[in-house]
């Protein structure tokens, strides 16, 4: 029961921050590759980009297993059945790493054909292959970095996970240097050596991870509970992982939708929407932080069958993400010229990104909510009514109305982003409508 009251006794803050930077470290590991890669050679730079892309096409793979992974033991402390709870942490990793497996297999049998399927140049072919199968390799150790990172945050140590990050990182840049430029005695082994250092860091943050949440919080390992996967708890995940992978996929595929609507704006519209969509995941990282953290404590409460407490603390944090994203916002709106001007010298890109700061001012409280909301349900176990608001809103609101605004009516690709802010607003409201109601306390996952 230790872990369980630590958790409730932290305040919102203490889990979010260390959760915002591990976030952010995490994401940052390829942009570290691409940027000092960038200093030796273009074509190495080209060579990265197919491998680069299915790595982020793999994560949520491995995600969905963490977000059940996550609630699920939440729920099973905050009932007080840690017996129960390290069963799932067990049956998560061992699941998780099959998935990696099979993902590293795909990229050793098919990653050369991909490559040529994506037209990549024949100068930089084998230079591709070499970077991406080695990554795959990456994969099988991120999948279960993933699930001990997840799992750590549950057990009240989001710090541990995010001093991990960092010295992934470290080990990252270190590893590239050497082998980019032939530091320490190493040889230049270029690409090769860049992937490779990328495979050395996940290994060091496994092992650390492993120790840190098995053995530092004195979690019982044993062996055959890798294999012997108990069908109620993985379908308990399942009840939460699968719906929450299909929330992101709908996600991505409208993403793509509209990146297709853009393409009929020209080339600078394409590039403004690169450059803005980056901006725009920045300002909502405090959101997702703080929504993962209040979907920690949530997750404790309801197993504990505190519905009320459940109830209130996810409306204290709704407004505590609101203020923190006005504050966000307005920073970057009076640093908007420096900001875009620092990324890009091309004045008729700038001028098309420029406006839609103004609309963040709508468009990011209104996400903020949404993803505080969504988190929240989760965290019950209605994991499933998000997801079917995901797939009537993104499609039947964002999508039309960004094609009507964006094209029909030339509004350009601030037209796009009015379709993403109705279809977070109406989503947000929609998914806060049903926490108020609180049907949800029906969804509770079989903890006892």
């Amino acid at each position: 029961m230790q872990e369980h009251k630590s958790v409730l006794e932290k305040s919102l803050f203490s889990l979010s921050w260390p959760i915002f930077i591990d976030i952010l470290l995490h994401m940052s590991t390829l942009f570290i590759n691409t940027y000092m890669i960038s200093h030796v050679s273009i074509s190495m730079v080209a060579a990265t980009t197919v491998g680069s892309q299915f790595f982020d096409i793999f994560i949520p793979i491995f995600n969905f297993i963490g977000i059940g992974c996550s609630v699920v033991i939440a729920q099973y402390l905050g009932a007080g059945n840690r017996n129960q709870a390290r069963y799932a942490l067990h049956l998560s990793i061992s699941f998780n790493f099959v998935l990696g497996l099979i993902c590293y297999l795909f990229i050793s049998l098919f990653g050369y054909t991909i490559l040529q399927v994506m037209n990549t140049p024949e100068a930089i072919l084998d230079m591709s292959y070499d970077y991406f199968h080695i990554l795959g390799i990456c994969l099988i150790f991120e999948s279960v970095v993933i699930i001990l990172a997840s799992c750590l945050r549950v057990y009240g140590k989001p710090k541990s996970s995010m001093y991990v990050s960092i010295i992934m990182n470290i080990i990252t840049v270190l590893g590239n240097a050497s082998v980019l430029y032939g530091l320490w005695g190493m040889p230049e082994l270029g690409l090769v050596g860049v992937a490779w250092s990328t495979v050395v860091g996940r290994i060091v943050g496994l092992i650390l991870l492993f120790s840190l949440l098995f053995f530092g919080l004195h979690i019982k390992v044993q062996l055959s509970l890798f294999w012997q996967w108990n069908k109620q708890i993985l379908k308990q995940i399942c009840k939460i992982g699968l719906p929450s992978a299909g929330e992101n996929l709908s996600w991505s595929g409208q993403i793509l939708v509209m990146t297709a609507f853009i393409g009929l704006l020209g080339e600078e519209a394409l590039a403004a929407q690169a450059i803005f969509f980056q901006i725009a995941y920045f300002m909502m990282l405090f959101a997702i932080s703080i929504s993962v953290g209040n979907e920690i404590m949530v997750g404790h409460l309801v197993g504990a069958k505190r519905f009320d407490d459940a109830y209130h603390r996810t409306w204290r944090s709704l407004w505590i993400g609101i203020i923190v994203t006005f504050i966000v916002v307005t920073f970057f709106y009076c640093f908007r010229e420096t900001i875009v001007t620092s990324i890009t010298g091309d004045m008729g890109v700038a001028d098309i990104i420029l406006p839609i700061f103004l609309l963040s001012f709508i468009l990011e409280p209104g996400r903020t909510q949404n993803i505080v909301m969504v988190n929240a349900l989760r965290a019950t176990g209605d994991a499933k009514f998000p997801f079917y608001t995901a797939l009537i809103f993104m499609w039947g609101v964002a999508i039309p109305i960004g094609y009507l605004l964006g094209i029909t009516c030339k509004l350009g690709l601030l037209g796009i982003w009015i379709g993403f802010a109705c279809d977070e607003w109406i989503r947000g409201l929609v998914n806060t409508y049903r926490w108020k109601s609180r049907k949800w306390e029906s969804k509770r996952l079989d903890v006892a």
